[in-house]
This record gives structure tokens, sequence and C-alpha cells, in this order.
């Protein structure tokens, strides 16, 4: 049995499912590349990851629903800080638009390890391993840090198998990576209808989630501190959010216990205002990160630039 999960792992991104009779075996996350989320787990860790990678399977795959003749598939996906509300924004958003569609939910936090119960719960928050902690909280973040290269990697073959399939995809992520300009482009190629949700707020605001998060939820993800110094990485994305999306939902947060403030979509290369005063607030951090990102050397285009730029695109 436990060479046979073992062979699951080590094989399951080379599945002959995931090329769907294509030449290629992978659509951007190569086998080499995922491995290295799981290699330095043992030989025991990487069977019970393949069985959590199961679980957490048929947890984000609903019955395949398929899309209607000459119908792209969706790519719905969050962009933001650590603590900018981008999960309740997107499961808000996927169920007020999206109620009856099929969509495979992906989120390496939310979706896989929340649902790895042979690794992260059974191993690491157990009775007796949270016995032996000095408190739960630092049980959690144990277990985060634990399992989190196995929830990437359980993340990024489900996203393989997913496209693969033609599924329509939802991915709670920050979209912020070097990677995502070749990784929209490369969505675009493959005819991908590519909705980005963006999600901002003031640095305090993410701070106080996190904050509320770690202490309140009991759910580690990042330090208060951590969380804003990755946030400046998303207004340097911005341009690559506005060159590839086919549809694009702005959202605002200033309160932890009310619904965000949904202030503009682009769409069609058209601007919908729907909130004035949530987009001004949008739009003035936005120039104000841009500004900072100009003290230390790096030029991305104003907030004018970028709408024009989604304006001039061919839809």
């Amino acid at each position: 049995m436990k060479k046979m999960l073992l062979s699951m792992l080590a094989g399951i991104v080379c599945m002959s499912s995931f090329a769907q009779g294509e030449s290629q075996e992978y659509f951007y996350f190569s086998p080499q590349m995922m491995a290295t989320h799981v290699k330095d787990y043992s030989e025991g860790e990487k069977a019970a990851i393949a069985q959590d990678l199961s679980v957490v399977r048929s947890v984000c795959f609903a019955a395949k629903g398929d899309n209607q003749e000459g119908q792209r598939p969706l790519y719905i996906a969050t962009a933001g800080g650590p603590g900018a509300r981008k999960t309740t924004i997107l499961e808000r958003f996927l169920a007020s638009r999206y109620p009856n569609t099929s969509i495979a939910y992906l989120d390496p936090d939310q979706r896989a390890l929340k649902f790895m119960v042979h690794t992260y719960f059974s191993q690491s928050l157990s009775a007796f391993s949270v016995a032996n902690a000095e408190n739960y909280s630092l049980a959690v973040k144990s277990a985060y840090e634990r399992w989190r290269g196995a929830s990437n990697y359980i993340t990024l073959t489900l996203f393989e198998e997913a496209i693969a399939q033609r599924r329509n995809i939802a991915h709670g992520t920050t979209s912020t990576g070097g990677h995502i300009p070749t990784f929209l482009a490369k969505l675009k190629e493959a005819d991908y209808d590519i909705v980005l949700v963006l999600c901002s707020c003031e640095d305090d605001f993410r701070r106080q989630a996190i904050q509320y998060r770690n202490e309140e939820q009991k759910f580690y993800q990042s330090t208060p501190e951590d969380a804003v110094s990755k946030g400046k990485v998303f207004p340097e994305r911005m341009s690559a959010y506005f060159t590839y999306a086919d549809t694009l939902y702005l959202y605002w947060s200033d309160d932890l216990f009310h619904p965000e403030h949904l202030a503009a979509v682009l769409t069609k290369g058209k601007m919908e205002v729907l909130d004035q005063t949530y987009l001004d607030k949008f739009v003035h951090k936005y120039e104000n990160d841009r500004t900072s990102l100009l003290v230390e050397g790096k030029s991305i285009p104003s907030w004018n630039e970028l709408v024009s730029l989604f304006q001039s695109r061919q839809f």
C-alpha cells in the first residue's frame, strides 16, 4: 500500500489525463518545479501527502460542468497583499455571481491546508502535538510552516489537472509572484476568460486583519509585518492585470466586520464606476505606492496610464 501511494505521488503530475491528448504534459507548473515543494519530506510524509491530495481533490472538484459550445472556460483569481480579505471577497463573489456554475476552487491555505487530514491535522494539530506546544497559536504556526510546501504541491497539481480538463477555475492567490505576467499570457493563449478580483486597502487595515486571523481565528499564515512588506509587490503587478485580464473587479475594504466595497468594473475596454468614493481610495493607495516605489528606483505606470492601456486593447 505504501509503495502504491509513493508511486502515485511521484508520478501524479505526469498522468496522461493531464495532457488530454496534447503533446505537452503540463500547462505551466512543470513536474520538476512542483517536486521542489515536497523534496524535504520523508517517504512516509510523502505517502500521507498523496492521501491528502485525493481528499483535497474531492473537495475542490465538483462534478464537471460542460461549457456551452463556444464558451471559454473561466479563470477567476484574486490579487492583493496578505490581509486584503481576498478569501472573503472571492467566496462572496463566487456565491453572488456564479452560484450555479461548476468551478474548481483552489487555494493552498483555505482549500488545501484546511482539508489535509493526513498531515496538517493528524500529524501537527493532534491533541498530543498541541499539548506539547507552548500554546495553541504556536502549534498552529508550526503546523502551517511544516505543511505549506505540501499544500502548494497539492494546489499546483490540481491546477494542472483542472487546466487539462478545461475546467472553470477559481484561484485564491495573491497574484503577485514574478511569474504572473508570463502566467497570465499563457492563460490568454489557452483561451481562458480571465477575471481578476483586485483587493486593496490601507496597510494598517491589512496588519489588523492578519493580527485578527492569527489571534482570534487561530489560523496562521504570516506575521502582520511580513504581510505589509509582501503587499508592496501588488502595485508592481498591476500593469500585467490590465494587460491580460478580460474583466477586472476593483474592491476596497476598510472594516473587518462589514462587507467590502465594489468600486468599479472594467470589461471589454470600458470602466463602469459603481462607487466613486471607494474608487478614489483605491486609486489614491495605488498612486501612493507608486510614489514609494519610485523612491526605491522602481517605475510603474500611473493609474491613468493603466486605464488607457486597458481601453486600448482589442477584445
